[in-house]
């Protein structure tokens, strides 16, 4: 199976290619927007393997929480990807995709939202303990056990979502014609509008 995974929802962004389980991660540091800078780094992971993107199976993305503007990025490139080319595109969540690499612990993912509010999600053994919601980190945390691994940009391992692991949880997922982005909360723009 050839996926392309995207993981636009933070500052840096990252594009992978999965080949038969294999991956080529390509993290993507740059001052130029994820609209300018993704894409291009697509085609060139994809043009190192010989590949196009049409020759993949399946497209998946990062579908949120994070950055309103990075969601829809990735989510707007998988879901053109996936139309153009008539194959299924898969969205995993920033929370999940942080988990993953300590999915057969407890795992507390917290994604900052500033001013001590987050977003996160707990997860056991890879299953879903607290589902991914907006919330107060303090009092999220309160009740969680102490053997409980913190992973995220609001704890003190600042690890941000890959797309590499985007890639390997789509490859056990299966695919839709098309994703949407999931969003916790208003952006500030429609909290601004509400007032």
């Amino acid at each position: 199976m050839k996926i392309l995974a995207f993981e636009t929802t933070d500052a840096v962004a990252s594009v992978a290619l999965y080949l038969d389980g294999a991956i080529d991660c390509t993290v993507i540091e740059t001052d130029r927007r994820h609209a300018e800078s993704v894409l291009p780094a697509a085609e060139a992971l994809l043009s190192g393997h010989g590949l196009t993107t049409a020759d993949m199976d399946l497209f998946a993305a990062d579908a949120g929480p994070g950055s309103f503007t990075g969601v829809r990025i990735g989510v707007c490139m998988a879901n053109a990807l996936g139309a153009a080319h008539g194959k299924p595109v898969v969205a995993v969540n920033a929370l999940e995709t942080l988990a993953y690499p300590y999915r057969e612990e407890t795992v507390c993912a917290l994604i900052d939202a500033r001013n001590g509010n987050a977003y996160g999600a707990v997860y056991e053994n890879g299953a879903v303990r607290i589902a991914p919601c907006a919330c107060v980190i303090d009092d999220f945390t309160a009740n969680l056990d102490t053997d409980c691994r913190m992973v995220g940009t609001a704890t003190n391992d600042p690890k941000l979502p890959s797309a590499a692991d985007v890639a390997r949880i789509a490859a056990n997922r299966t695919g839709e014609k098309e994703i949407a982005p999931l969003y916790l909360k208003l952006s500030q723009a429609e909290r601004m509008w509400n007032k």
